[in-house]
């Protein structure tokens, strides 16, 4: 999947902005659950924040979220 902050490159300035805010205050909230999870907090956060929350960086940036639990812990058990 893509990275999600490609995803933003070609939105206005103001919406790059508060994707990386949205992207911010739901991985805080819901880090490592599933991609469903996640994907709705973005889509609820994007709203709240007034961007359209069918953008196609909104299900990259959830699936990031939702695997950064999951890679955090393995990597530590591996060391």
């Amino acid at each position: 999947m893509p990275d999600w902050r490609d995803e933003v490159q070609d939105l206005p300035l103001e919406i790059r902005i508060k994707a990386g805010l949205v992207f911010e205050l739901a991985a805080d909230r819901v880090s490592g659950q599933p991609v469903e999870v996640t994907s709705r907090a973005l889509r609820a956060v994007a709203v709240a924040e007034g961007i359209d929350s069918r953008h196609r960086w909104i299900d990259a940036a959830a699936a990031e979220i939702a695997g950064a639990s999951a890679v955090g812990p393995r990597q530590e058990e591996a060391t």
